[in-house]
């Protein structure tokens, strides 16, 4: 996204805090975070997440309310386990599901639940409790904002360029852990999606593609840097020496050494 697009949906949310004194955030089809304002979270659900057990409860909370609001394609209130309102509403172009809108942790009782710990029920009693009528305000002006042309226009410009964050993510990550699995969690896509983007933009395997752009930083290092060519291989990820070796040497056709001393490949 764009930051002047960035900062214009930015001043979007605030104008909407700024009416109805509620929490709103913009999601992609993926369930990724875009922009939101005021914060990412509360302080009662920041010291809330980082107990295991309620950061594990949270995320199922979230995964439910997105599952529900995607099935019936339509606004969708739920209460989290923590006793909190989420509202969702989904983003459509051309009858195709885009996002989402939503705005949430608003405190839905008095009190807190008994799931949540003794020692955070005052920053839950510090949470903001809206009446309903308010919160069917909101809820109206999000059905408003997610037929927006402008909003669509914006999340279908981030969902288009899948394939320039991928291979970006992979750029600046060829050191660490590149399989599907590791992709598949970072970009919040089954393998299947995965699969279909690798063979849309990149017309290679998603192991193909990745084992040629840390081959081609290999190639950079041993031209670039005095390193030892194990200390290559294992900072292109291919900490295997002889496996990246043979690899190498099929990509090239000469080996890591023999291109250090100036044969070309």
């Amino acid at each position: 996204m764009r930051e002047y697009d960035l900062n214009k949906m930015q001043q979007l949310l605030h104008d909407f805090y700024d009416l109805t004194g509620i929490k709103i955030c913009i999601y992609d089809s993926r369930e990724n975070e875009l922009c939101y304002y005021p914060e990412k979270l509360t302080p009662f659900c920041r010291c809330l997440r980082e107990d295991k057990a309620q950061d594990k409860a949270c995320r199922l909370s979230d995964k439910n309310a997105f599952l529900t609001c995607r099935r019936t394609r339509r606004q969708t209130v739920l209460e989290c386990h923590a006793g909190l309102l989420e509202c969702f509403s989904p983003i459509f172009c051309e009858g195709k599901l885009i996002g989402y809108i939503a705005i949430g942790q608003i405190r839905s009782k008095p009190h807190a639940p008994e799931s949540v710990p003794e020692e955070l029920r005052p920053l839950y009693e510090a949470l903001p409790s809206i009446p309903m009528r308010k919160i069917d305000a909101a809820m109206h002006i999000l059905d408003a904002c997610a037929g927006y042309e402008y909003l669509k226009a914006l999340v279908e410009t981030y969902e288009s360029r899948i394939d320039t964050r991928i291979s970006e993510y992979i750029e600046e990550h060829l050191e660490g852990d590149l399989s599907v699995t590791a992709l598949c969690r970072a970009f919040y896509l089954s393998r299947a999606e995965l699969y279909g983007i690798f063979r849309t933009y990149f017309h290679a395997s998603v192991a193909d593609f990745v084992r040629g752009r840390r081959l081609e930083r290999a190639k950079v290092l041993l031209k670039t840097t005095p390193l030892l060519v194990k200390e290559i291989a294992v900072q292109c990820g291919i900490p295997d020496y002889n496996y990246f070796s043979k690899q190498f040497r099929r990509a090239f056709g000469v080996t890591p050494t023999a291109l250090r001393k100036g044969v070309q490949a």
